[in-house]
């Protein structure tokens, strides 16, 4: 119930949310996607070219850091960057916050 209220505040925050959720959703079976099928026999690991398109255009600013001392690192970055992503596309698409006056109005009664 209070994430409904939550998501209610903004003046576009269920756009926002079906935007931003989606987008998280498309990293998260990304990242399914290329944990599987990479741990398959004969798999040369071009699968996470799909984890790199995903992820862009962050996965290009991560591609500059020396990471192939700590590939586990490197492992898990690309997926929070994809997260990290939804969370801009939430703030960006929400819109403004509503005031209080709006979302709690009260209806005439009559006497």
């Amino acid at each position: 119930m209070r994430f409904i209220q939550a998501v209610g505040r903004y003046d576009r925050g269920t756009f926002a949310l079906a935007i931003a959720g989606s987008y998280a959703l498309v990293v998260i079976a990304a990242t399914l996607y290329v944990e599987i099928s990479t741990r398959q026999p004969g798999s040369q690991g071009l699968e996470a070219i799909v984890m790199f398109a995903v992820t862009l255009p962050t996965s290009q600013l991560l591609m500059l850091l020396p990471l192939t001392a700590l590939p586990q690192v490197a492992y898990w970055l690309f997926p929070a960057a994809g997260l990290f992503q939804a969370w801009l596309l939430w703030l960006i698409a929400r819109g403004r916050r509503t005031s209080a006056a709006v979302t709690h109005q009260e209806e005439p009664t009559s006497n």
